[in-house]
């Protein structure tokens, strides 16, 4: 009976003082908190630059004659390129003014004349 008793308000016992465990669990909560943020940092934020920064290159080296491919699935070739904008021509008679954060990718016009050297050379 004494058992059950031990831990009763007002009953005299040795009971865990409560400073001697915040002060472990704040420098391990601490701990916990910067690997969070440092997974964060190089799972999330690191790639993400990562990305951005090939668009914005890939963006800045594009020039008249490439052939890009939109978000949407619209294939053209670049005629003009403004400061925001670019406009691509994807038929004929078809001219389309689109964003630069429209472009998904940019196929250069070198590549493109080698894969038709190289289909030629196969026939």
């Amino acid at each position: 009976m004494n058992i059950i008793y031990s831990a009763a308000p007002g009953a005299t016992g040795s009971a865990p003082s409560a400073t001697t465990t915040a002060t472990g669990s704040g420098w391990s909560f601490i701990i916990l908190l910067a690997m969070l943020f440092a997974m964060f940092y190089f799972l999330i934020i690191l790639p993400q630059r990562r990305r951005e920064k090939q668009f914005k290159e890939m963006v800045s080296n594009m020039k008249r004659g490439d052939t890009v491919i939109t978000v949407g699935g619209i294939v053209g070739k670049v005629i003009d390129i403004k400061k925001d904008t670019i406009k691509i021509k994807t038929s004929m008679t078809t001219e389309l003014e689109v964003t630069k954060r429209a472009i998904a990718t940019v196929l250069k016009e070198k590549e493109e004349s080698k894969e038709q050297q190289e289909e030629k050379d196969k026939e």
